[in-house]
């Protein structure tokens, strides 16, 4: 500490007192101050210049701006490094937010209230940056007075930002709710976020300030998990079904920084796996259910994921740290996402604080991190823990609230350097020279924290965390420009979650549908055999559509041979299809399967030749298929062998039975009979579907027949006096003679007798002509028959 005193020492011998004091003369609105060149002395104001002041003072001071150079009046006091504050607790110090004393009260002051002092700053409402300050001191005690800071310039100007989201150049904002709410899209989307932040408090808008517009501000984004993006837009399209955070930090020149954060939920892939038909294959003509359908009560055939968000840091955005002797500047982020319950297990949860800050005097501050549930440690005490003159960041000292031309990050993690070697200036590397000339604390490292993180164990991690910055001396300021909390990955395995909901199904329309389109189950009766599709619709909350194909089989009847013929009693059947087997049957037990009637092409055989029913019935569908199976008998035929008369046509007729069908003679005749003339080897063929079977005979040639006289004359001579026949190979006979009115005059069946001329009376016929008619039957079993006349001459 002993460098820290000699400091002091040093600037309070070269301390004289300033140009400003509260008796006059008013730097108001017509008399603004030159705010270029009072900001580089430490102490610029006091009472009256003799460093006390009267008892029954009644004064008054408007301190405004010259809005070109500068936006706000600050008045600093303190009770260090040079300055003094020593007003009685009996008189006080007021302070207006404006030019003149109609203006509001920013508060009363005296020792009492502000042992350390105070620094006051016209506020955002105040666009003159006008301050106007009113003493009172009665006439019982007084103080010393003061010895103060009067600076102004362009403190930081808040600024809202706003964020739009348009899904695939619509027209409509989709985040919901605004700026900070979800925008929940299909995969393949694509977003347009917009940046639309608004400047209340710029040169543009009030005239006073610095300028402020989307053309002179920074738009940084992140989206966790995929990277960081710049512009006042960005089209993103999310490349996975996840949830992404979206934040956006805005800076602008000064620079102040606002950070609004948003989210993106992709919808997610259904699964549709409960969604199908009770069986993969049905029967024709039978109605069969898919499982597929919402209810007020019931969704039935999907179901959908939960979704999860890529985690990145979080961040808050500027705060202001202005100086205040013993006063505390609080920043909060809101964690969420870890659900109830969820505690911080050991130090290494917490994987590191990041704080992008500066200060003109660490040895001023005081650094703590709260979490939820009020549990806080010390990242670092400069006050009392040797921070002595080093800086924070790039800050250039008193500087009317300006900030450094650069933002320097600081990381603290419990894993790396200790605290400690914060304490000796420059060892190891931890302080470097900034652009003032200051040595300032190295941010090219990562620190561990005074207070270890493992002081959390127990904390909840859902909720606000918050950093609090004590100042503990006066003059000396500066800004937390961005702060973020990083946990363990580890820890993020179920964050924030989601839920898509199913909000509206159907089945695609098909002729087959017969009803349930209202219900979870469908019924549907397929018209033919083969492949089946139906479709299943549905549209979750994000308006996403997606789909599902139910497939089922219509199983095919059974198909086997047609009616057939079967040869040598049996057939080998071939063909059969069936979808799940199948069962034989015949109801003549004459039939028989080998090996066995399960068997889908089987040997179908009998003993006995006929036309039998076979029946297949499948198993799936037990749907039967019949056929007829002629089994055609052995076909057989005689001829005898014979000796025909010389001349003599005759019919040949082959013996026959049941299984004859076709005949066919050597001669080409395809009938069963044939007509043959004379001696020689006839052959004749009987055949049916399956098999032949031939006979021949042999014919031999005899003389014979009947030789007939067609004239007598029975006059006694015993010659020619009878009608004598000749005959060889006769073994029937039969004669009849009539005259010519047709009577009979001779009849005989004995082939020996003859005609002597007389009627079957014995008397003489007279001289004429008679008609015969002879029928013979030959010893082959022919029939001969001859017809003539006789002329008979007395």
């Amino acid at each position: 500490m002993k460098s820290l005193f000699s400091l002091l020492a040093i600037l309070s011998s070269a301390l004289t007192f300033g140009q400003f004091t509260m008796t006059g003369p008013d730097n108001d609105e017509n008399n603004p101050l030159d705010c270029a060149s009072i900001g580089g002395n430490p102490t610029n104001f006091t009472y009256d210049g003799s460093g006390s002041y009267p008892a029954n003072a009644n004064e008054v001071l408007t301190l405004c701006p010259d809005l070109s150079q500068g936006s706000k009046v600050r008045v600093a006091f303190s009770v260090n490094a040079g300055f003094t504050f020593d007003i009685d607790g009996s008189d006080q110090l007021r302070i207006y937010d404006g030019a003149d004393l109609t203006a509001p009260l920013l508060g009363t002051y005296n020792s009492v209230t502000h042992p350390n002092g105070m620094t006051v700053e016209a506020t955002w409402n105040n666009p003159s940056g006008c301050l106007t300050l009113e003493f009172i001191s009665d006439g019982a005690n007084q103080g010393t007075g003061w010895t103060a800071n009067i600076t102004c310039g362009n403190p930081p100007q808040p600024f809202e930002n706003h964020i739009e989201a348009f899904i695939n150049d619509g027209t409509v904002d989709e985040l919901n709710p605004s700026d900070t709410g979800y925008v929940d899209v299909c995969l393949g989307d694509s977003i347009l976020f917009v940046a639309k932040p608004s400047f209340p408090y710029s040169l543009e808008n009030n005239g006073t300030g610095y300028s402020q517009s989307n053309a002179s501000v920074n738009f940084d984004w992140t989206i966790s998990g995929v990277g960081q993006f710049q512009g006042d837009s960005l089209w993103f399209t999310p490349p996975a079904r996840t949830g992404y955070f979206v934040e956006l930090r805005t800076t602008d020149d000064f620079p102040t920084t606002e950070v609004m954060s948003c989210k993106i939920r992709v919808s997610q892939l259904p699964n549709f796996a409960g969604a199908g038909t009770l069986e993969d294959t049905v029967c024709l003509g039978e109605i069969t259910e898919l499982v597929g359908g919402t209810t007020t009560t019931d969704t039935a055939g999907v179901e959908v994921p939960g979704g999860t968000f890529v985690i990145g840091g979080t961040y808050a955005g500027l705060t202001v740290l202005p100086d205040g002797v013993g006063a505390s500047y609080s920043t909060t982020i809101p964690i969420s996402g870890f659900g109830p319950g969820v505690t911080v297990q050991s130090a290494s949860d917490i994987d590191s604080l990041i704080l992008a800050m500066e200060h003109s005097y660490l040895g001023d501050l005081e650094v703590e991190l709260e979490c939820p549930n009020g549990t806080s440690i010390v990242i670092f005490n400069g006050n009392t823990g040797g921070g002595g003159g080093t800086f924070l960041g790039d800050d250039t000292d008193i500087d009317g609230g300006a900030p450094g031309p650069e933002i320097w990050t600081y990381a603290f993690s419990d894993t790396y350097a200790n605290w400690s070697d914060l304490l000796t200036e420059n060892a190891n590397g931890n302080t470097i020279q900034n652009s003032g000339g200051f040595n300032a604390m190295n941010p090219n490292g990562v620190y561990e924290p005074q207070d270890p993180f493992s002081g959390f164990v127990g904390c909840p991690l859902d909720g606000p965390w918050t950093i609090t910055v004590t100042d503990n001396l006066g003059i000396d300021d500066g800004y937390i420009f961005s702060w973020g909390l990083f946990f363990n990955q580890d820890l993020f395995p179920e964050t924030e979650g989601y839920q898509n909901v199913i909000v509206e199904d159907w089945w695609t329309d098909d002729p087959a549908i017969v009803g349930g389109q209202e219900d979870t189950v469908l019924m549907v009766n397929p018209s033919s055999e083969g492949e089946y599709n139906f479709t299943f619709n549905v549209i979750d909350d994000f308006g996403c559509e997606y789909d599902t194909t139910v497939s089922f089989f219509v199983a095919p009847g059974p198909e086997i041979f047609g009616d057939t013929i079967a040869c040598d009693l049996g057939l080998t059947v071939t063909g059969t299809n069936s979808y799940a087997g199948g069962v034989w049957s015949a109801q003549d037990t004459a039939i028989h399967f080998s090996p066995s009637e399960n068997v889908q092409n089987p040997y179908i055989g009998t003993s006995t030749p006929g036309t039998y029913e076979v029946t297949y019935t499948d198993l799936q569908c037990n749907r039967e298929i019949s056929a007829q199976i002629y089994y055609p008998g052995y076909p057989w035929t005689n001829l005898n062998d014979t000796v025909l008369c010389e001349g003599v046509t005759t019919e040949l007729w082959p013996d026959t039975n049941m299984y004859n069908q076709n005949y066919l003679w050597d001669d080409g005749t395809p009938t069963r009979n044939r007509t043959v003339t004379g001696a020689g080897i006839y052959t004749v063929t009987v055949s049916n579907e399956c098999h032949e079977f031939s006979a021949s005979m042999e014919i031999g040639e005899k003389v014979c027949g009947l030789t007939i006289p067609n004239v007598i004359t029975p006059n006694g001579d015993n010659k020619n006096d009878r009608f004598i026949i000749q005959f060889s190979g006769v073994k029937d006979y039969e004669i009849i003679i009539t005259n010519r009115w047709g009577n009979v005059v001779y009849e005989s069946i004995d082939p020996y007798d003859a005609w002597d001329g007389t009627n079957k009376g014995g008397a003489e016929v007279s001289t004429g002509t008679y008609f015969y008619q002879i029928v013979a039957v030959l010893e082959s079993g022919d029939e001969l028959v001859e017809q003539g006349f006789v002329q008979l001459v007395r």
